[in-house]
């Protein structure tokens, strides 16, 4: 038997061929490349053949990458339709773990293109290795030197970028853009604003979304805004009511950079929300292989690549990028094999299915040798087990009863003999190694201090965490284990919840390697506080000692820091933060760039030289004595409880206000 499937405008049509010892009846599925069903039909065989026709709208039916004998899972039963190749390749750039998946920005782009599209996640060396066709870059600001290389060349060959504003594009945009931005987000509408929430504009004639209605209740309330200039006009694709550019675009060598000025998800906006989203978004990736694949190919003639791979039991999942090759000249000759196995092939965006059989064969039963004998069930003997099974019990019972005969010393021959047989035990384990119980280094909690390279100011890092240290085992249930210092560059972060980051007298910039592993260790939820240890005396500028440390990390936006943060509640409660000095500055991430990860801050900076003050024995050296070295203490423990704990006391910062609305409602 087999099954064979054309498409149509009025679905898919499955042409079936009856086995010798195949049923009579069954059904077929059309379903996606992901395994997902988008409709059924019944068939009945009248002779050797049958047709079934399943139904389907034709954006439905334009979905179909394989049709399906229900029932069979073979990769004879299944028929690949060539649409299912053609759905393109769209990559996810992963910038980290999220707290909240089902919050995330991208939470809601899988969502909306997943029907139409082949997702895939990973960080940008990864997704251009996997040759996708679009990349969506959900609020990144500052992209390692690296990646920005390899997603430039990868955009200059045909690959189409789409991104997305947020908090940290807003703060700090870097130049892959279709567009120079402002410095910051504009809001519409709130309490602290004049204007009210913008709709978008009806789309031009000649926008890509021209044509599509757009709701009313899709409102905007944040936005970045472009530079005006007369480049920027000729690239608005979308606007607001009052003319803003919400989205933007740009060709850059053979492929495309798109900007949507506000976040992917809901924050922002009520686009995410609507299916006015989803259908920008798929006009959007429609452009994804216009100007060529992502990959570099020197001409059309260049062989198929495999993008999709079927196993033995008819399972479809993405090809490996050392996948083999078919040569274009041989492949409609090709038969499938370990070689050239069946599923979808591409070349210049050009797709091609191989099938596990073609659709003109026919099989047939295996015929035997006549060497291998053939019997059936019916002559087979069964054989009863009740008595071997009963023996067993009943000796088992039996030994049972002399066991407990000899512990109860009944046995006294069989008591001796378990005596000799002791001292023979007792013998070989007095011949036996020493064991220990091996500690595992990695079950104990550790801070954290960055290694400078300067030996005093490494010394003083190591003694202020080393004090913080013991003020945590003598006052808190934390228990951590000896400071560790470690070089950004080399060592893996993830194990450390808090670093500390003192500024060298002569701060350089950290190399790519130490940008990517810091900017890794950010996003998966690590605190890290960089201290200037310049006390107030220097202004704050862009060549200061934290712009020079952190120049090219992808930091969020920090705003100052008071009574009224987390930070002053979390065991201790602090009206400032003393160092070194009595009142410092500090600064933390904003509340609303830390919403990925429930709120919780993961950097802070400051001047406050921390360690020195941990470290100062009593308060000698301080202005204020021993009373500034316990306040500093005291909010070193308070940093590790939010580090450890998020933000589980942020209520109490919100107790007052819930005080006095009790107090209006009982009065």
């Amino acid at each position: 038997g087999g099954v064979a499937a054309r498409g149509g405008a009025d679905g898919v049509t499955a042409e079936l061929r009856r086995a010798q010892t195949g049923a009579d009846a069954g059904a077929v599925t059309a379903e996606t490349a992901e395994g997902r069903s988008l409709g059924a039909a019944e068939f009945r065989f009248a002779g050797e053949t049958a047709i079934a026709r399943i139904d389907l709208p034709p954006e439905i039916a334009a979905r179909t990458a394989r049709v399906r004998i229900v029932g069979e899972d073979s990769a004879g039963a299944v028929r690949l339709m060539p649409g299912g190749a053609a759905r393109p390749s769209v990559g996810l750039v992963d910038l980290g773990a999220q707290g909240q998946p089902l919050l995330s920005d991208l939470f809601y782009v899988d969502r909306a293109l997943s029907p139409y599209a082949s997702l895939r996640r990973g960080d940008v060396n990864d997704l251009v290795r996997r040759r996708v066709q679009a990349m969506v870059l959900a609020d990144a600001s500052r992209i390692a030197p690296a990646d920005r290389d390899a997603l430039t060349r990868w955009i200059e060959r045909g690959g189409v970028l789409i991104r997305f504003a947020g908090p940290r594009l807003a703060n700090d945009a870097d130049d892959l853009l279709p567009v120079r931005l402002r410095p910051g987000a504009r809001t519409i509408g709130g309490a602290l604003a004049w204007e009210r929430p913008q709709q978008l504009r009806p789309f031009a004639a000649n926008s890509p979304f021209a044509g599509l209605a757009i709701p009313e209740d899709v409102a905007v309330r944040r936005q970045v805004l472009a530079e005006p200039s007369a480049e920027t006009e000729s690239r608005v694709w979308a606007r607001l009511e009052d003319g803003a550019p919400i989205v933007t675009a740009q060709a850059q060598g053979r492929g495309l950079i798109v900007l949507y000025h506000v976040t992917a998800g809901p924050a922002w906006s009520d686009l995410p929300l609507s299916g006015l989203y989803v259908e920008m978004l798929r006009r959007t990736i429609a452009f994804a292989g216009r100007g060529g694949e992502a990959e570099e190919r020197p001409d059309a003639s260049g062989p198929y690549a495999a993008s999709r791979l079927m196993d033995g039991f008819g399972a479809l999942s993405p090809a490996d990028a050392d996948a083999a090759t078919i040569a274009a000249e041989a492949f409609a000759s090709t038969r499938a094999g370990p070689a050239a196995p069946p599923g979808f092939y591409e070349r210049a965006g050009i797709a091609a299915t191989l099938d596990a059989a073609h659709a003109d064969e026919r099989l047939a039963p295996l015929a035997l040798p006549a060497s291998i004998a053939r019997a059936g069930l019916e002559g087979a003997r069964v054989r009863p087990l009740t008595g071997l099974f009963l023996g067993a019990a009943a000796a088992l019972l039996a030994l049972d009863l002399l066991l407990s005969l000899w512990l109860a010393g009944r046995l006294p021959r069989l008591a001796r003999a378990g005596g000799a047989a002791a001292l023979v035990l007792l013998a070989a384990l007095a011949t036996a190694p020493r064991a220990f119980a091996q500690g595992d280094p990695t079950l104990e909690l550790h801070l954290a201090y960055v290694r400078t390279g300067d030996a005093a100011t490494d010394r003083i890092a190591r003694q202020g965490l080393e004090a913080l240290t013991e003020t945590l085992r003598a006052r808190t249930t934390v228990e951590p284990d000896a400071p560790i210092g470690v070089d950004l560059a080399r060592d893996d972060l993830s194990v450390f919840p808090f670093i500390y980051w003192p500024a060298p007298p002569a701060p350089r910039p950290l190399s790519n390697e130490a940008v990517a592993n810091l900017d890794r260790y950010l996003r998966l939820g690590g605190m890290l506080l960089v201290d200037t240890r310049d006390a107030g005396r220097r202004a704050a500028s862009d060549r200061g000692p934290a712009a020079i440390m952190l120049a090219g990390l992808d930091a969020p936006p920090l705003e100052p820091i008071g009574a009224e943060h987390v930070l002053a509640r979390s065991f201790y409660l602090l009206r400032a933060f003393p160092g070194r000095a009595s009142a410092p500055r500090l600064w933390g991430e904003s509340p609303g760039a830390a919403s990925a990860r429930d709120g919780v801050a993961s950097l802070f900076v400051g001047d406050g030289d921390w360690a020195a003050a941990w470290a100062s024995n009593g308060g000698a050296g301080l202005s204020g004595g021993a009373r500034q070295h316990e306040l500093a203490l005291r909010f070193g423990v308070n940093l590790v409880m939010v580090a450890l704990t998020g933000n589980y006391k942020e209520d109490q910062v919100h107790v007052p206000a819930l005080l006095e609305r009790l107090g209006r409602e009982r009065r």
